[in-house]
């Protein structure tokens, strides 16, 4: 199961590289769906811009890219790539310190299953695969999640967050971090679905996977992340308590992470 990324469609090299601060969305040569996660408001400040990127992968970066991440700050990256996705698609730039918090692409693995046994998939499946893969975010990949804070905890330099499309394991992570900063969940929800409008890979059907089940596994729909939260709330009490006693995200780290994040706390 794949897709290629898409060309952006307006070149960096055609912006003052001095305008692309303060916009949620700046435009890549060599990748999409990269974000700026400023603005945001909480009830203790706004979230700072500069600081906490998203997007998709960064493999193919051109040389106007790199000049741009360099410009917005970007010293670290977060890879939420598997591993044999980082093989396949590896980045090495002198600027980007690389953590890599390595979550495999579990819905690839059960449609390529599905697929050997019943021949393929239906779009019933593709949905009931996309939900399993949130779940297995908080079932199977605490410790992933629970570096992704450490990270953003300890290092206070500009970062980005990706994985491949910048969408799942991208999106679950980023949603975590607004809903502790304090972000209200309709804005959280917002941030999510943006990738609508700035992830469109190519698609073409494959074996067993037709294309309305490609679009399934390569969209977003509200009702992942919503059904994921809606139990965690049920389990926990709240996503955040969740952050707290499962992802080690306690008070005084939370603190620490508002004084970073938030533009005038405290």
């Amino acid at each position: 199961m794949s897709a290629s990324l898409p060309q952006s469609n307006v070149s960096t090299s055609s912006l003052n590289l001095k305008d692309v601060r303060h916009q949620r969305v700046i435009a890549l040569n060599g990748t999409s769906n990269f974000r700026d996660l400023g603005g945001y408001s909480t009830p203790e400040g706004a979230i700072k811009w500069g600081q906490v990127y998203r997007s998709a992968h960064l493999a193919d970066l051109d040389s106007t890219d790199q000049q741009t991440l360099q410009h917005l700050g970007v010293q670290r990256s977060i890879d939420l790539r598997g591993a044999r996705e980082c093989k396949k698609r590896p980045y090495d730039f002198d600027f980007i310190t690389r953590q890599a918090c390595s979550i495999e692409p579990v819905v690839a693995q059960l449609v390529d299953s599905m697929v050997v046994e019943q021949g393929e998939i239906t779009t019933d499946q593709a949905h009931a695969y996309m939900q399993a893969m949130y779940t297995s975010f908080y079932t199977d990949h605490i410790s992933q999640f629970q570096h992704v804070f450490e990270h953003l905890c300890t290092h206070t330099e500009p970062t980005v967050l990706h994985c491949t499309a910048g969408k799942d394991r991208t999106g679950f992570a980023v949603a975590l971090l607004l809903d502790a900063l304090g972000v209200h969940h309709d804005d959280i929800l917002e941030d999510y679905l943006l990738t609508q409008a700035h992830y469109h890979p190519v698609l073409q059907p494959e074996k067993g996977v037709d294309l309305a089940c490609m679009k399934i596994l390569w969209g977003v729909s509200a009702q992942y992340l919503e059904a994921s939260f809606k139990q965690l709330r049920q389990q926990y009490g709240s996503v955040r308590t969740f952050s707290e006693q499962r992802l080690g995200l306690s008070e005084i780290k939370l603190f620490e992470l508002k004084q970073r994040l938030l533009n005038n706390f405290c």
